[in-house]
């Protein structure tokens, strides 16, 4: 009984001023300020109370109902309050700088800003302010649009590091050359067939203050509860402290150095091509300490900038616009994506087996054993490498290849299989065309150099999963047989007890490809002519039919969507969908 009163209140204003210094100081000069102010406030008041409760146990002799009283209630409502809410500050100065002299541009930026945040949390160290400022600064210069140059630097301020390490520089420069803007070009290179054609490259760095690691002043000890002891003479029980998450007054800001080099060219009129070559390189990613041994007394782990990755790879942007005589207009799209990453550093020590190291591996590289098949008597089963200690291998459980030669078969013999859960390549292409009011169109998406483990339910009769699922139907046939002798089967053999440990550990035999490729979406439409509705006093009107998620090509996924993400397809699809519409503009 009671009531519960809650509501919200929620504030954004912002206040901006822009001054234009042309004439006070210098042409194409300018200043502006802004400072904004955010709040999220929520409050509760409850007021509850307990009615006066009875229970019945039976009835008497002539029928009337016994009880027992259970609660007295309250005769007035309790009161409890709640408050949550954040706050957002912020500061900005910028001083603009535009101008044109003949056959030369300059233009530059410089500026400040400075932010606080806070959330009302129950942390005591996550309700401080967040703090952070910092100044930036840009200069570009470019010559009759023939050569660009632009520097650029950023200096900024975090609270999550130490005094004298909070403060982190990071410069930038980008250079252009638009080619088709050259006398020479001009001069030998018809505008029919190219007309635009531009070079440029850029090296530059960043910094990412939010380092993870659940922890927030890293450059600061915490103290936890610790085994104590029995003090004095009534010999009393004393709770111990220790230091938990040691002090880190060395860390600093995660930086990344990024080298691009690309060009952008149009040709025919109507094909544009952009191509861009990177390379990047983290360094100071913040990582919880491997390599630190257990005799160190430390009794949780540190945190340090010690983790270093690299990526690299290539874009490609293709995109073709043409109308035809005939009113035929033409359009295609296309993008491609190819990124390789590497883990250089986790602090993680070498494997006694260098190959399984991590270090030097794609991030989330998979690894698993090497499946020679399946064993085809008890003869090849004996002389053949102990698999996991298991003694009851038989004609159709899977084979495992022996990477260090100590004839066994355990996890110093997993090596890099396959890719990662994420893919390097990413593509997408789109094709429109409209022709005297019909209009058609299809966008494809799709992924490559991916895979993923098949798991959990899609095991037969696995643990924990029996009891609930026995083999899904498309697996019917698909198994080893002893009868049918078929060594070349998708599934090894089958145990009633379920769960056999050395035919589901993670190997090549039950890695796939998530390469898939989406018709994402496709339409068709038709819009009356404006003869027609202007008679019907409209601005326009048109019919179409769209689809959604309509077909998916994945090779090595048949029975589930390959987006979802899963290892056994438990999970919701992405939804196929049609409409059929009519757009009507007055």
């Amino acid at each position: 009984a009671g009531y519960n009163d809650n509501w919200w209140t929620k504030v954004n204003a912002m206040i901006a001023l822009e001054q234009d210094l042309s004439e006070l100081v210098t042409q194409g000069l300018k200043a502006a300020v802004k400072f904004s102010f955010d709040s999220d406030a929520w409050n509760q008041i409850l007021r509850s109370g307990s009615p006066h409760t009875w229970y019945a146990t039976g009835r008497d002799e002539i029928g009337n109902l016994l009880y027992n009283e259970m609660n007295m209630g309250s005769n007035t409502l309790g009161y409890t309050s709640y408050a949550n809410g954040t706050r957002a500050l912020y500061i900005e100065g910028q001083v603009n700088y535009n101008r044109t002299f003949g056959n030369h541009n300059l233009n530059g930026l410089l500026l400040y800003n400075q932010r606080e945040y806070q959330e009302a949390v129950g942390s005591s160290i996550g309700a401080l302010p967040y703090r952070s400022q910092g100044l930036a600064a840009r200069v570009a210069y470019s010559y009759n649009d023939r050569y660009f140059i632009e520097g650029n630097f950023g200096y900024n301020g975090s609270e999550n590091f130490a005094p004298g390490k909070r403060f982190g520089f990071f410069p930038s420069v980008a250079l252009g050359w638009m080619v088709s803007n050259e006398p020479f070009f001009l001069n030998n290179v018809s505008p029919s067939i190219m007309d635009s054609f531009k070079l440029k490259v850029s090296l530059g760095q960043s910094g990412n203050d939010q380092i993870g690691g659940g922890r927030r002043f890293v450059y600061l000890p915490t103290i936890v509860g610790s085994q104590g002891a029995n003090w004095g003479k009534s010999n009393t029980w004393t709770d111990g402290v220790a230091v938990g998450e040691v002090a880190n007054g060395e860390v600093s800001w995660e930086t990344s150095t990024k080298l691009n080099v690309g060009m952008e060219t149009r040709i025919f009129d109507a094909l544009r091509l952009q191509v861009d070559w990177f390379y990047e390189k983290r360094k100071g990613i913040f990582v919880q300490r491997k390599s630190v041994p257990d005799y160190a007394g430390v009794s949780t782990m540190p945190w340090s900038n010690v983790g270093e990755m690299s990526n690299k790879g290539i874009d490609l942007t293709l995109e073709y616009d043409k109308t035809f005589h005939n009113g035929f207009f033409l359009s295609l799209r296309g993008t491609f994506t190819y990124a390789r990453n590497k883990q250089i550093n986790d602090d993680q020590p070498d494997y006694i087996d260098t190959y399984r190291n991590r270090n030097g591996q794609k991030y989330n590289q998979q690894y698993g054993l090497v499946a020679l098949g399946l064993f085809q008597s008890q003869e090849e089963i004996d002389n053949s490498p102990s698999q996991f200690g298991v003694d009851y291998l038989r004609p159709g459980d899977i084979k495992y290849k022996d990477i260090n030669g100590d004839g066994v078969i355990d996890t110093s013999d997993e090596v890099p299989i396959g890719y990662s859960d994420v893919p390097e390549i990413v593509y997408g292409a789109g094709i429109s065309m409209s022709w005297k009011g019909f209009d058609f169109s299809l966008f494809f998406q799709g992924i490559g150099r991916t895979t993923f483990f098949l798991g959990g339910s899609y095991f037969p009769f696995n643990y924990p999963n029996s009891g609930r699922t026995a083999f899904l139907a498309d697996q019917a046939d698909k198994y080893f047989d002893s009868d049918k002798q078929n060594f070349d089967a998708e599934l090894p053999l089958l145990y009633a007890e379920g769960w056999h440990g050395s035919n589901y550990v993670a190997s090549t035999w039950w890695q796939r490809s998530g390469a898939y490729v989406r018709l994402k979406n496709a339409e068709l439409g038709y819009t009356l002519p404006k003869n027609f509705t202007r008679k019907m006093l409209v601005k326009s009107v048109r019919f179409f039919l769209a689809g959604t998620n309509l077909l998916t090509f994945a090779p090595d996924v048949k029975l589930w969507d390959p987006e979802i993400g899963s290892t056994d397809g438990r999970g919701y699809p992405l939804m196929k969908t049609v409409n059929l519409g009519l757009n009507i503009n007055f």
